[in-house]
């Protein structure tokens, strides 16, 4: 369900096609809220855990780290235009608990707009779907939205992202990056124009 759907800002990566800013999505548990740079003091303790990034690699990012990292995100845009991003903070709506977040990456392949996704959920709310509703809200709302193809980057033994990735309608292909599977949409409606 997206919420506040009147942008404020149109981003625009070729003619004829626009992205308005990220607006608020809902799922049954949870409010995506579009990430803002003061989400860095709330985020870095629930953050804050090595084993969020076993498959990722690296270290959590400490609070003024992740204050930088927000403050390039919220521009939406990379500095020569080539990527818009779009950023969302989970929030628990039974407790208001800031519980992780999912991002998108959007890119121009050819005539195909592709979106690179990933979803981090806090150890402490796993279990509980969480992942799987922000991860589904934010693939609807990038078909909706209208891209072409949907991509994510998933280690192949991360068991709960390979499930989340199924579940949002994806599929593991051949290509590795990183040693990451490449999960993708079937159909690339952009390739068939």
């Amino acid at each position: 369900m997206v919420c506040g759907t009147t942008p404020t800002t149109v981003l625009i990566m070729k003619p004829g096609f626009s992205w308005p800013t990220a607006p608020a999505l809902e799922t049954t548990a949870l409010i995506l809220e579009p990430l803002r740079v003061e989400h860095a003091e709330e985020m870095a303790p629930v953050l804050d855990d090595p084993d969020l990034h076993t498959f990722t690699g690296g270290e959590p990012a400490n609070l003024e780290q992740l204050r930088q990292i927000y403050g390039i995100q919220v521009l939406e845009r990379s500095p020569d235009g080539s990527e818009l991003w779009f950023n969302w903070i989970l929030r628990r709506k039974d407790t208001l608990e800031a519980a992780g977040y999912v991002q998108a990456t959007i890119t121009l392949h050819k005539t195909a707009t592709v979106a690179e996704v990933a979803w981090v959920l806090a150890r402490k709310h796993q279990g509980r779907r969480f992942a799987r509703q922000a991860a589904s809200a934010l693939v609807d709302w990038l078909w909706a939205m209208g891209a072409d193809r949907i991509v994510a980057h998933v280690h192949p033994q991360h068991l709960a992202s390979n499930a989340i990735a199924v579940a949002v309608g994806l599929h593991p292909s051949t290509t590795r990056l990183d040693g990451d599977v490449n999960w993708t949409s079937e159909e690339t409606r952009g390739d068939r124009s």
